[in-house]
């Protein structure tokens, strides 16, 4: 079952190593990568919401998790924010 998940980590973040790849380049579909990537970091900065309201219902070992997802949530926000925001740098010949 744990290779399961490592497949699927693996997999996620090589999606979204290639999305932030496509995004900054002059293709055509720069634009709709980019709404991509910020969707799924905003997706996952949602469940990270999710995970910390869930983490109180924890009896004994809890408190990794409601550190561990407050940080989670605010790191995928600022690149959600930081992808939105960012801007590529002009050429000057």
């Amino acid at each position: 079952m744990a290779i399961i998940l490592l497949i699927f980590v693996g997999i996620f973040i090589t999606l979204l190593v290639s999305l932030s790849i496509v995004s900054r380049s002059d293709s055509g579909a720069a634009p709709f990568a980019k709404i991509l990537l910020v969707l799924m970091l905003g997706l996952m900065a949602l469940f990270c919401v999710y995970g910390f309201f869930s983490s109180f219902e924890l009896d004994e070992g809890g408190l990794p998790f409601k550190i561990g997802y407050p940080i989670g949530f605010f790191v995928l926000s600022g690149l959600a924010v930081w992808t939105l925001v960012a801007r590529k740098p002009s050429s000057r010949n």
